[in-house]
């Protein structure tokens, strides 16, 4: 250890709570921050759930696309945060780097010096809150394994994500400590030694109505311009995570859930062979399993006879019934030919695959499904839409390619969302797909009802019965997937609880080290007759100065993302969702502005021991 580390180490030791605290203060976000990193990135991978690919295909697509906003949004969190945490620390020593250079220090000693007490508060609280995040993260694997039985967990170790968030903190927190101690040592002594002399300082704040408090914390913010507006980024940053994964979560969580009833339709009885139904609907469910050839669709019998459809259109309470043709059959991928203008050639799109796939004949004057789709709608029978498993599994560029189904070429018009058989499917014209198969009738009857009543089911089950079929609650499939999906959204609650605690530690730290920097005047207030209540409100009111500034705008950008960029037609549960999950997220931010003010007044208030040169800015 080389002679400025030691001197570093003894003066680190030399302010024991000052050092304490801003350990705990980084290990706490950094083992925030951790957590949250690498529990998303398990719920990232949608596929470690024991369900279809109809998961990670078509609802996972959304899944995947929030979690890597915030996964993105945290770790530039953690940067963030560690950066602005050393970055204070070492602005609170310029009276130290002041006075050695008033007594003759050398510049390059002064820096090497700093910058290793830097060095050693950053590898500690890294060291020490990558293991805790760590601790935490295995917690939550065995608390996702009993929410979640289903669940496959492997016993590979994300050591590769540690490594690399590691060397971004580390990297983070070593450039931001430099500026500041180059800034100082670039100083007079006499600006060092008085570091309020030169700096700006606002005359008003907008919260300075609310009494003499708010305009003390008005002007201490003002002073240390500098440490606020990154405390404020970080604020900003992990208020808006939590926002996100409140609101935003909500939006998509409801989102997808439309898409599911989109697709399927609600109140849906389904009439058809028994074994047809039971292997169709396998297929739809997020925890079934897809088609397979081991059932002939296509056999006389198992069509549904038109007299059937007559007379369960004629039962009262019976709202629609739509016939449909299912196939499960090999598709081809055809290739496109387009000129590029670029390489003044023409270019082949395809690589020629050929897969297995569920094909639906649809009615598209009488259907009750409203599929949300990516791409144009169908203009002839010639076209179709197929689902984004078999998109992104079979072709390169499907909405210029084709189809190919029985020798005949379909024109893809979209990717429509669609969880049956694991999104390996394509929904195309009834009239169509009876042409290729040489077959009149359909297979599958879906009956949607007014109400789903269990009296008007067993009526529908007694007249299918008669005709040698059987009948299959869709209801019950579609209930059972937007459970999952519930099931699968309730995982993301631990990453909001834990940003917000990183919110908490955040301004709590920035909070202690505002108000140790100035001490002297605490002391001054309450020596001239300042009430400990009167205290607290001004430090109260510098945690809500600071945090509102911060917390305010992140909850519109939070909210604007998740209405206008997480994803496509955003629902909402209700006209009062919005405003009042946003009126949730204030109130949630306020609590965490108060809480985070607490501690520092308790300690200031309870301990009259304290030197004050060990917190001296």
């Amino acid at each position: 250890m080389t002679d400025h580390q030691l001197f570093a180490s003894a003066d680190l030791k030399r302010r024991p709570f000052r050092t304490t605290l801003t350990l705990i203060s980084l290990t706490s976000v950094v083992t925030a921050t951790t957590f949250v990193f690498l529990f998303g990135n398990v719920l990232l991978d949608v596929s470690s759930f024991a369900v279809t690919s109809a998961l990670s295909s078509s609802f996972g697509t959304f899944f995947s696309t929030f979690v890597w906003t915030i996964l993105l949004l945290v770790f530039v969190l953690g940067a963030v945060v560690v950066s602005t945490t050393i970055s204070l620390e070492m602005v609170t020593r310029r009276r130290d780097i002041g006075l050695m250079k008033s007594i003759g220090t050398l510049l390059d000693t002064i820096f090497d010096f700093f910058m290793a007490q830097s060095v050693i508060i950053l590898l500690a609280s890294i060291a020490l809150g990558l293991g805790f995040g760590t601790i935490l993260y295995i917690l939550g694997m065995i608390w996702l394994g009993t929410v979640v039985p289903t669940i496959q967990l492997t016993n590979a170790f994300p050591i590769l994500q540690i490594a690399v968030l590691a060397l971004v903190l580390i990297i983070a927190g070593y450039l931001s400590a430099q500026k500041p101690i180059y800034d100082t040592v670039q100083e007079s002594p006499s600006l060092a030694l008085n570091p309020d002399v030169g700096t700006k300082v606002r005359v008003v704040g907008y919260l300075d109505s609310f009494g003499l408090p708010f305009r003390i914390a008005t002007k201490g913010t003002g002073r240390r311009i500098k440490g606020t507006r990154r405390t404020i980024i970080s604020l900003f940053l992990s208020f808006t995570i939590a926002s996100l994964l409140w609101i935003g979560g909500g939006v998509v969580h409801t989102t997808s859930i439309s898409y599911v009833t989109r697709s399927m339709g609600t109140n849906v009885v389904a009439v058809g062979n028994p074994d047809l139904l039971n292997s169709y609907y396998n297929s739809y469910s997020l925890y079934g399993s897809p088609l397979n050839a081991s059932f002939n669709y296509l056999s006389g019998p198992d069509m549904v006879p038109t007299q059937l459809i007559d007379d369960i259109g004629d039962i009262l309470g019976v709202y629609r019934v739509e016939s449909r043709l299912v196939v499960y059959s090999e598709v081809e991928e055809l290739p496109a030919i387009l000129w590029n203008e670029e390489l003044e050639q023409y270019e082949y799109i395809g690589l020629d695959r050929t897969s297995s796939a569920a094909l639906v004949g649809i009615d598209w004057d009488s259907t009750i499904s409203d599929w949300y789709y990516e791409g144009s709608q169908l203009n002839n029978p010639q076209q179709v839409w197929i689902g984004g498993r078999m998109a992104t599994e079979i072709f390169v560029d499907p909405l210029v390619q084709s189809l190919g189904v029985q020798g005949i070429s379909l024109e893809i018009q979209a990717q429509a969302f669609d969880t049956l058989n694991g999104g390996m499917m394509a929904l195309m014209d009834l009239s169509q797909l009876q042409t290729a198969y040489g077959v009149s009738g359909t297979n599958l009857l879906l009956v949607q009802l007014e109400e789903y009543d269990d009296s008007l089911i067993s009526q529908i089950d007694i007249i299918a019965e008669s005709y040698g079929l059987d009948i299959s609650r869709q209801q019950d499939v579609l209930e059972g997937n937007l459970e999952t999906i519930d099931a699968i959204w309730a995982l993301l609650n631990p990453l909001a609880i834990v940003t917000l605690l990183s919110a908490f530690l955040s301004l709590m730290n920035y909070l202690l080290v505002s108000v140790f920097g100035r001490l002297r005047d605490y002391i001054i207030m309450r020596s001239i007759g300042a009430k400990p209540s009167f205290l607290a409100k001004v430090m109260i009111a510098e945690g809500l100065d600071v945090g509102l500034r911060a917390g305010i705008p992140a909850l519109i950008v939070s909210t604007m993302l998740s209405i206008y960029a997480l994803i496509p037609e955003a629902a909402v549960p209700s006209l009062a969702y919005l405003p009042v999950s946003v009126i949730i997220v204030l109130i949630a931010m306020i609590a965490v502005i108060l809480l985070a003010a607490i501690p520092t007044y308790v300690f200031f208030a309870t301990r009259n021991d304290l030197i004050v040169s060990e917190f001296s800015s």
